[in-house]
């Protein structure tokens, strides 16, 4: 279904090739993942097998790619999309729509399909992702892990056999991530052929085929279903990967005993609630205590206000009703923005330059030392070899780095 021959991809402006001389088949009804380090070339060769690469990020792209044995190169990307469907790593690329209902029969609109097996697939698709309670609600009021779930969602309403998905469980939780592996398991029962871009491995363990590594733009390891269950998580972490059996820890992992905090808080919530609109409250008698050198993680069911939380500590929203103190003062949303670095889940939000250094300089042309800083903080973050390239071009993980980039220079 999908073969990649001696495939090379360069973005234009960039000094090297995002993926070089790679050669992949996918054949009918298998489940393919491809993993890697940041920045290792996975996205690249994703926006080839759809069309993107060249079609839409502009670049030289070398070799030969076909799909259902037809040759990308004289495919439109319509065309493309009626073969092989794409959920992306940033699900609001592909919202067109401002409602969830409007959004998911959009697809099928657009294709021109019958209204009633529009609504069969509604249906169908509506009942296999448990929808019932979001299909009334505004894109902008889902939380990202709902967001996931509606552009998966989209995918399957146009019943392509080849479906493409570039870390479909990167905003998922627990749950959702074990429904996302009960749909896969049903879509690879049913036949479809299946090309998975992912970091997270642990619950494709039982559903891959084969297990692609890239490095640097080039696949460098190839592992068979068979070897997977005999292959330990050490051997992935070596590779600077995540590993695939989940509960498979290391003997030498130190379990450190909960800090004792000696000082005085630096950041207090106290009694925060708040709600959109004409909704619930979304959070309530929030009471949080954070602590000089603290590193906390804040974890919860999609939509239960993990992000709303973090956009009221960083200013971006305001609490209805409660205060927050900062080394014991009032600390106003206002002043927030200023002080708190945030990197969003969609950090396309944040980059505004022509390239990595532009970013970083925008807002900073007055800082003292302003070259050495730069450089230094490329350094730290491994993007001194980028700096010259355009920030779209980047993968996910390296516009994040970016984004923690900037912030390290706001530091006073």
């Amino acid at each position: 279904m999908i073969n990649l021959n001696d495939v090379s991809y360069k973005y234009n402006d960039a000094a090297a090739q995002a993926i070089r001389h790679v050669s992949l088949s996918v054949k009918k009804g298998e489940l393919v993942v491809i993993t890697g380090k940041s920045g290792c070339g996975k996205t690249t060769l994703f926006r080839c097998v759809n069309g993107l690469c060249p079609h839409f990020y502009e670049g030289e792209i070398t070799g030969n790619l076909t799909l259902n044995d037809d040759a990308l190169s004289s495919m439109r990307i319509c065309d493309i999309s009626n073969i092989a469907a794409s959920v992306f790593q940033n699900p609001e690329s592909q919202f067109f729509t401002a409602d969830v209902l409007s959004d998911l029969v959009y697809p099928c609109e657009n294709y021109g399909i019958e209204k009633e097996e529009i609504q069969e697939r509604l249906y169908r698709v509506t009942e296999l992702l448990s929808l019932e309670p979001l299909l009334n609600r505004k894109l902008s009021e889902l939380s990202g892990g709902e967001k996931q779930k509606i552009a998966i969602a989209s995918v399957l309403m146009l019943d392509t056999r080849v479906v493409l998905m570039d870390e479909p469980s990167s905003n998922l939780d627990y749950q959702s991530v074990e429904l996302l592996t009960q749909i896969l398991a049903q879509l690879k029962s049913k036949g479809y052929t299946i090309l998975i871009i992912e970091h997270r491995l642990h619950y494709l363990a039982e559903l891959c085929d084969r297990l692609i590594v890239m490095e640097n733009g080039s696949i460098v390891r190839e592992y068979e279903k068979d070897s997977l269950h005999t292959t330990g998580n050490d051997e992935f972490h070596k590779q600077g990967l995540r590993g695939l059996h989940l509960f498979q820890n290391n003997r030498n992992t130190l379990i450190t005993s909960q800090q004792q905090h000696t000082d005085k808080p630096l950041l207090v919530l106290h009694d925060i609630h708040f709600s959109y609109q004409k909704n619930a409250e979304v959070l309530k008698r929030i009471h949080l205590s954070i602590y000089p050198g603290d590193k906390i993680a804040l974890i919860g069911k999609n939509g239960c206000g993990k992000t709303t939380l973090g956009k009221i500590l960083c200013g971006l929203k305001r609490e209805k009703s409660g205060n927050l103190l900062f080394d014991g003062s009032v600390f106003l949303a206002k002043v927030r923005s200023k002080t708190v670095g945030y990197v969003m889940q969609n950090v396309d939000f944040q980059l505004f330059g022509c390239s990595v250094y532009d970013d970083l300089l925008l807002g900073n042309e007055a800082t003292p030392d302003r070259e050495n800083r730069i450089q230094a903080v490329l350094a730290k973050l491994g993007l001194s070899d980028l700096q010259e390239q355009h920030p779209t071009t980047l993968s996910m993980g390296q516009k994040q780095r970016l984004v923690v980039a900037a912030s390290f220079l706001q530091k006073k």
